[in-house]
């Protein structure tokens, strides 16, 4: 039998653990293999909602050390853990598994989470300050903590970050802003978002509007309508942010730890938009649209113009006609002022100015020095306004807003319903102007943005990279709950799996072993003996002190000795290969 033949015999005795000298080594090394996945995300990527019960105490809602011991184990980063413990018990290695998914969280929250001590994401930190109470946010600060320990241990971090940049930056400019209908809506917005049921959601929203009664203004009710019909153009603007921090999250994970293989999870659209036209009493269009309603009677009876029933009247359907009509005419007249800066001058100017007075006086002024037909025309506007803080609101609207043509469906429909029943009232509201809203928020809308949001993370992994893992197609939900469900985590799972199994095989070293191979096949490798390390035509003491002195950093081995040093085929030579070369020679004494 030749040499090289029995030393594979003893290779294949050494791994099978019957050679006493190397089986304690083999087990050992086989302990040693260890691989560390970590989830980084938002509510998805937790779980958020799959526990059920009282989602104000979802066990996925904040990150402790009892959720990291127990994470939530429907989520798909629990499901692809255990898909990776199977193939390492097939393949001999350990699989731990890290959830460090944070609810409520923006990428731009998680990478400055991960570089700075104590940071704590800015809208989970306000969402528990207004449910749970002052300090409540405290139990954030271990986050940055948790990042650095366990990213840093890391072979594998998978990424899916993006819908909140979006959504999650839209609700705190309604809820933390000053217009009252924004607050209601933008609560409402959220607590249907994270869940709750159309009942809470309403009444969290009213609850807001009740405390704000006495001073909501028909002002207050353009406002938030203008701001609501831009939803869309703005999202458009968060999509390109989002992307930029996803990017600076993964940066962030290499700077920790660049050894890491980072997988960049994509988005898919969680609402269904087939059927989005139509609406129900289970969905978001009428929790908006019995605010808008609430808070149309509201500002009218803060006017004194409802009817002895209560419907607003109509002298206040025509006073909230006359200012949509004044706003869109001053927004005609300011889109044809040829210059620019003069414009901004001249409304700058005005937003100054303390009362009518000072407008007046000005105005007289531009007549003696003969302004442009443009610049004319605005001063004949504003001084159609008794109130110079009216005027300064409606400057507002127009300078924030790019599109506030829809403003007159808004009148349109009040006009049509004034005088109907609340619930005819509500359904109208929801159906022709909430559900527009709605549809940019969460709806057709949001299908472009994620469409758009994945393409750019395709370019983002591109850049750094990552390995983008498409998830677009999982099977469409059938609410408004952006979370998927059990189905929809394990579908995400399986597409991980598919994806990047074999990159978790590559990291461990785990090469597919040939079932049977020739005599030739494993004696010769490439007309040179296996365990032949220094050339000589024989495997002696001497080849083993050569392969010794590789594995000790004492003298590299040359390519071509390497050949005939990978012993156990693993593809890298180690102390395994030379104990394995010393057991063959002390067996035949060479």
């Amino acid at each position: 039998m030749k040499a090289s033949k029995i030393l594979s015999v003893v290779v294949s005795v050494a791994m099978l653990g019957s050679y006493a000298g190397t089986t304690a080594f083999a087990s050992e090394n086989k302990a040693e293999k260890n691989y560390n996945y970590v989830a980084l995300g938002d509510s998805i990527a937790a779980g958020f909602g799959l526990a059920g019960g009282d989602l104000a105490h979802d066990p996925a809602l904040v990150i402790t050390e009892k959720l990291l011991e127990n994470p939530v184990q429907g989520a798909y980063p629990a499901v692809f853990t255990d898909y990776l413990k199977n193939l390492g018990e097939e393949k001999g290695f350990n699989v731990k598994g890290t959830n460090l998914a944070s609810t409520a969280y923006r990428a731009e929250d998680i990478e400055k989470t991960i570089k700075i001590p104590g940071n704590k994401g800015e809208f989970a930190s306000q969402i528990l300050e207004m449910y749970v109470g002052e300090g409540a946010s405290d139990i954030l600060i271990p986050y940055h903590d948790y990042y650095t320990k366990y990213l840093s241990e890391a072979n594998l971090v998978s990424i899916q970050l993006g819908g909140n940049d979006i959504i999650m930056s839209i609700i705190p400019q309604m809820i933390f802003g000053d217009n009252p209908i924004l607050q209601a809506t933008g609560t409402a917005l959220t607590l249907t978002l994270f869940g709750m049921d159309t009942e809470i959601a309403i009444g969290g929203g009213l609850q807001i509007l009740e405390a704000n009664k006495d001073n909501i203004t028909s002002d207050d009710f353009i406002e938030a309508a203008a701001f609501m019909y831009n939803v869309s153009q703005m999202a458009d603007q968060l999509v390109d942010e989002s992307a930029s921090h996803v990017k600076g999250v993964v940066e962030a994970v290499k700077e920790l730890n660049s050894n890491a293989d980072i997988a960049l999870v994509g988005m898919f659209n969680p609402y269904r938009t087939e059927d989005m036209a139509e609406t129900t009493k289970e969905d978001i269009f009428e929790v908006l649209g019995k605010i808008y309603s609430t808070a149309a009677n509201i500002a009218a009876a803060s006017e004194g113009e409802l009817t002895v029933s209560g419907k607003q009247s109509p002298d206040y359907i025509e006073n909230l006609t006359n200012k949509v009509n004044q706003i869109t005419e001053l927004k005609e007249v300011m889109n044809r002022y040829n210059d620019e800066a003069e414009l901004e001058e001249l409304l700058a100017m005005v937003e100054s100015y303390n009362d009518m007075s000072e407008l007046e006086e000005f105005a007289a002024l531009m007549e003696v020095t003969e302004g442009s037909p443009a610049q004319e025309d605005l001063f004949a506007l504003l001084l159609k306004y008794d109130d110079i803080s009216e005027i300064q609101s409606v400057i507002d609207i127009i300078k924030n807003y790019d599109d506030i043509s829809e403003l007159t469906e808004l009148i349109t429909v009040m006009t049509k319903y004034r005088t109907a029943n609340q619930e005819t009232s509500e359904k109208a509201i929801a159906k022709e102007i909430a559900a527009p809203i709605a549809m940019k928020i969460a709806g057709k809308n949001v299908d472009p943005q994620m469409k758009r949001l994945n393409e750019q993370l395709r370019t983002v992994a591109e850049e750094t990279g990552a390995i983008y893992v498409d998830v677009y197609d999982i099977s469409p939900e059938d609410d408004f709950d952006p979370h998927p469900n059990e189905n929809g985590h394990k579908e995400i799972a399986g597409i991980l799996y598919d994806n990047l199994s074999n990159l978790v095989c590559e990291r461990m070293n785990i090469t597919e072993e040939t079932q049977e191979t020739t005599e030739e096949e494993s004696s010769d490798v490439e007309n040179g003996m296996l365990g032949d390390v220094n050339l000589d035509g024989a495997i002696t003491s001497a080849d083993f002190l050569y392969m010794a002195a590789h594995v000790f950093g004492i003298r590299q081995l040359t390519p071509e000795e390497q050949k005939y040093a990978d012993i156990d085929g693993s593809g890298t030579i180690d102390l395994m290969d030379a104990l394995i070369l010393a057991a063959y020679i002390n067996m035949f004494n060479y």
